[in-house]
């Protein structure tokens, strides 16, 4: 299982085009998509699912029965819209079949524009999606408050003794942590105000060998060429390319990824191989 890490992050799982895509981030208690489900994932509370291919939501049964099984409490499943309720009736059969009874799972459906609060202090932002079945893509940010300007200026004791009182002293600000896009062609960068400036950046590269530039316009995925393009308005410190064609060996990816990407792009990413 490839781990990368990411500053504080430790960055796990697979994605590997029409196989299985499951990638975790502990630190953040998330996993985007589902294609299977390791026994160490089970134990992750909140899963985002990007789109209804199998190699993306196949281990949702699994992740599900076994947090049943053990007695662990159901986490939260988000997927899009578009196929929540066929998603649901195929898990209840399935749960009927494996042991007569029904699971315990929260599965929500999403939308493009909905804000999700996890975690104490956590929101996911779903994006939209551009691929051949209905996708979203996902923003997670950090809720911090922060002192209001005009308290600047106040000791420690004044400030104290305005929240005492019942002044708002802080006001909200969210910051950008991880974008996910799933499969997909391409994202707007305006469909979210801090999408440009997200820490980590998992992005998909299925195809890379030039001749096969149509052929991802045709199956809606991102090729290498269309990267640089896409690249220089991310601030991003880190950026993980994922869900590469199995035409290709992870030798002919590293080569050529290094080879075509701008070099000033080589130190901030990392390839899941």
């Amino acid at each position: 299982m490839p781990v990368l890490r990411c500053g504080n992050w430790v960055i796990e799982g697979k994605s590997s085009s029409a196989v299985a895509t499951y990638i975790r981030i502990k630190e953040l208690d998330l996993i985007f998509d589902l294609g299977r489900c390791p026994m160490r994932f089970i134990g992750t509370n909140h899963v985002f699912i990007s789109h209804f291919h199998l190699d993306h939501y196949f281990g949702i049964p699994i992740y599900i029965s076994q947090r049943w099984l053990v007695g662990i409490p159901a986490g939260n499943i988000y997927v899009p819209l578009p196929g929540y309720k066929q998603l649901r009736n195929i898990l209840n059969r399935i749960s009927s079949l494996d042991g007569g009874k029904n699971w315990r799972y929260q599965l929500t459906p999403v939308e493009t524009g909905d804000s999700i609060p996890f975690r104490k202090n956590l929101i996911a932002h779903v994006l939209p999606g551009n691929h051949s079945v209905p996708a979203v893509s996902y923003l997670i940010c950090e809720k911090r408050k922060k002192l209001k300007s005009e308290y600047h200026n106040l000791s420690e004791t004044e400030i104290i003794q305005l929240k005492r009182s019942g002044v708002e002293i802080t006001y909200e600000v969210q910051l950008p942590l991880v974008a996910y896009f799933g499969d997909t062609h391409g994202i707007s960068i305006d469909s979210h105000p801090l999408l440009k400036q997200c820490k980590l950046l998992i992005c998909e590269c299925t195809f890379i060998a030039p001749e096969h530039l149509d052929r991802a316009k045709k199956t809606q995925h991102l090729h290498l060429d269309m990267l640089p393009g896409l690249f220089k308005h991310f601030e991003s410190e880190h950026i993980i390319l994922n869900h590469f064609s199995r035409r290709y060996t992870p030798e002919y990816i590293q080569h050529e990824v290094y080879k075509r990407l701008p070099k000033s792009e080589h130190s901030r990413v990392q390839l899941f191989l």
